[in-house]
């Protein structure tokens, strides 16, 4: 199995990196991860305003990138996670919460002390009395974008700091090509992290088994996609967290409509019923919200929508 370090990291997306190596579509290889400061906050002698601003410069550091043999920006690339393993002790920043927006408390006058949470057989230890199962994801995983450099921390259609928490082990990251073999970032990944990123998750060095499947991408495919056993999701980010989840339902509107048949009218008010629609994180000057549907409703909709052979995603998404 091919392996990338965590070394040569970067803290830009870019069109223009070299890559630490090439996977084939297929190819299982491994992938490991710094914790979202960089490993420069891991000790209270650490939280330095030095060390802060030196942080500050590689928040949300990714491995990458890594090129895919025959990706060329008509594909989309199914980035599908096999298995995630913990290597470190997850890392916070606490802050004093005393501005009266949760906006603030990001700030660095707002800022503490940094705390670490060991990970130990599969939970993060929160005191002396409570542990609490991992569940860790991916907070940043990107393709290149097409023509800018965009720091690592920010998020956009190329996928990046979405903190989407689908994005975990057993799940397809479906995320746009945008130049000659796509170009793979990972990084920023958290031992758990509840919905909506108001406050600091663990942050965590990571090992990812992964492998990549390229797919024609479609016309209506904008935004990145999460697909699992259970259900088909779209994430996007804006803004606005409102557009946001107004965008994520369209996404999905719009790809089931293209790979079931069935009618936008249809597909409108099923959603409407059996959809969600809900916040990743609100912590980025960009917020990301995802809107998901369980597959079984997705079958049917395929059974509605006119000829299945004139789909390529009935199988797919069914």
């Amino acid at each position: 199995m091919r392996k990338f370090a965590a070394e040569n990291l970067k803290n830009v997306y870019s069109p223009y990196h070299e890559p630490l190596g090439t996977v084939d579509p297929g190819e299982v290889f491994q992938i490991d991860t710094e914790d979202g400061f960089a490993g420069g906050l891991r000790r209270p002698e650490d939280f330095t305003p030095e060390r802060l601003a030196w942080a500050e410069e590689r928040w949300c550091i990714a491995t990458g990138p890594i090129a895919v043999t025959g990706a060329t920006p008509d594909h989309a690339a199914a980035v599908k996670i096999h298995a995630m393993e913990i290597i470190t002790d997850g890392y916070v920043i606490i802050s004093h919460y005393r501005s009266p927006s949760a906006d603030d408390w990001w700030l660095p006058e707002e800022l503490d002390r940094v705390k670490a949470y060991p990970v130990v057989d599969g939970h993060v230890q929160f005191n002396g009395r409570c542990r609490i199962p991992v569940k860790p994801i991916i907070g940043c995983v990107a393709t290149a974008p097409k023509h800018e450099v965009i720091l690592t921390r920010k998020e956009g259609e190329f996928g990046g700091n979405q903190d989407c928490n689908l994005m975990t082990s057993g799940s397809t990251i479906v995320l746009p090509v945008n130049v000659a073999g796509g170009l793979l970032y990972f990084g920023d990944c958290k031992a758990i992290m509840a919905r909506g990123e108001i406050v600091n998750a663990p942050e965590c060095g990571m090992r990812i088994t992964a492998s990549v499947e390229l797919r024609q991408r479609s016309p209506e495919m904008t935004w990145p996609r999460v697909e699992t056993d259970e259900i088909l999701a779209t994430v996007v980010s804006d803004i606005n967290a409102a557009d946001a989840c107004r965008r994520a339902f369209r996404e999905l509107m719009l790809w089931l409509e293209a790979e079931t048949g069935a009618s936008r009218q249809d597909i409108a008010m099923l959603m409407g019923m059996v959809s969600d629609t809900t916040i990743c994180q609100v912590s980025n000057t960009f917020h990301t919200a995802q809107c998901t549907i369980p597959r079984s409703y997705c079958a049917v909709l395929a059974q509605a929508g006119g000829d299945p052979h004139t789909t390529v995603a009935a199988n797919r998404i069914t």
